[in-house]
């Protein structure tokens, strides 16, 4: 790997970081602010809600692709880390820790759809190996919190923001030193000519299956995320296994955090397989798992313990591929447009499914899982259609 790809991957964990900056220390936000458990989860999804907003202006704008992606990575590095170490402040009320929460999302779709972007630019031909590292620092910022949870580790909650937003900063000045790799191309026309460049977008049919197939995938990752604590506690509790909340924590952290093999492995096998056979494995193997679970759930701790960790291990490993097929077989002058309006529709998607098996776990018992399956099944009927189930070659 050359220089400039690691010091964007680095840059790009230490601008991510701001997504999940107070889940580590939410236990002393909570009694600071006296907050319910709907403002917590308010406070989560506001970050999400910005993200999405911040990928549809840049989808809208046409910015993406009209301004170089450092520069722009840089701006948002700054913007994000600047209103993340606002609510250190004293006597800030929550309404204005939920705006700045609300502006580093926006800032959010500034460094992480941009950054595939900017990546990209340094070597498209590696884009599937690149972007596995990438999205793979993304999973270990996600399961990072609980690692520390587990490990009881207490920081003071202003320090870990404050430091959080100054690597921020220095993920900004790492870019704009580094600048855009020597591939750039940048979109000449005019700006806010969204019907012009949807309909170019749409018209492609190799980029609209690739994005369906993204959505499918989002359909299930962030809901099973979002459940992996809930599906652990209940495996621990059913076999009364001791230290409760230590082991919940653990297996969470290291379920989540096999995301970040199974992105590398991922990148490392399109190699020889290519990213589009790889998509549809992952998907499939992913679909699989969330299909059988139910049934076999709660037979055996160490089985569910295998089974949880291998669908850990799917349920991202084709997410840095489907975008490294959509960046290839869109027109480049749109790459970041393409990149930054598929993550806004995968991650709106996303927000639903969070809802639903969060609200019906209780009723549906382990088959609530089952409400994942659409998604990678429709995900993997399109993406298979243009490209072929399991295909050696794509077209």
């Amino acid at each position: 790997m050359n220089n400039p790809i690691l010091l964007i991957v680095v840059a790009q964990m230490f601008g991510t970081s701001l997504w999940f900056s107070t889940n580590g220390v939410l236990k002393q936000i909570e009694q600071i602010w006296s907050l319910s458990t709907s403002d917590l989860g308010l406070l989560t999804n506001s970050v999400n809600f910005g993200f999405i907003v911040g990928t549809l202006l840049f989808s809208v704008t046409g910015f993406a692709d009209k301004f170089k992606p450092s520069r722009i990575v840089m701006f948002c590095c700054f913007l994000g880390a600047t209103f993340n170490a606002l609510i250190v402040l004293e006597e800030i009320s929550f309404t204005s820790v939920i705006f700045s929460r609300l502006v580093v999302g926006m800032a959010l779709a500034g460094i992480y759809p941009i950054g595939m972007k900017l990546i990209i630019s340094w070597n498209p031909q590696k884009a599937s190996n690149t972007l596995g590292l990438l999205v793979g620092m993304l999973v270990l910022g996600s399961s990072l919190p609980y690692l520390i949870r587990a490990l009881g580790i207490s920081f003071d909650w202003q320090y870990t923001v404050t430091l959080t937003s100054g690597l921020c900063y220095i993920a900004g000045v790492t870019i704009y030193l580094l600048g855009d790799g020597p591939h750039l191309v940048t979109n000449k026309k005019p700006s806010f000519r969204l019907l012009d460049q949807f309909r170019e977008l749409l018209k492609n049919r190799k980029y609209i299956a690739s994005a369906v197939g993204y959505f499918g995938h989002m359909w299930e990752l962030y809901a099973f995320w979002t459940c992996v604590p809930i599906l652990t506690a209940i495996t621990v509790s059913q076999h009364q296994i001791h230290n409760q909340e230590f082991i919940v924590s653990l297996l969470s952290f290291l379920i989540i955090g096999l995301g970040f093999i199974g992105c590398v492995l991922g990148g490392i096998l399109a190699k020889s397989l290519n990213s589009s056979r790889v998509a549809s494995l992952s998907l499939t193997l992913s679909l699989s798992i969330c299909l059988i679970y139910p049934l076999l759930g709660n037979l055996n701790f160490f089985l569910d313990l295998v089974l949880l960790m291998l669908w850990g291990f799917f349920v991202i490993s084709d997410s840095p591929q489907f975008s490294a097929i959509s960046a290839s077989v869109c027109p480049q002058h749109l790459v970041g447009s393409a990149l930054t309006a598929q993550n806004c529709v995968g991650f709106s998607i996303s927000m639903i499914t969070v809802f639903l098996t969060t609200h019906f776990y209780e009723s549906l018992g382990l088959y609530f899982v089952w409400i994942l399956l659409p998604g990678p099944i429709v995900g993997l009927i399109f993406f298979s259609r243009q490209f072929g189930f399991l295909r050696l070659k794509t077209s």
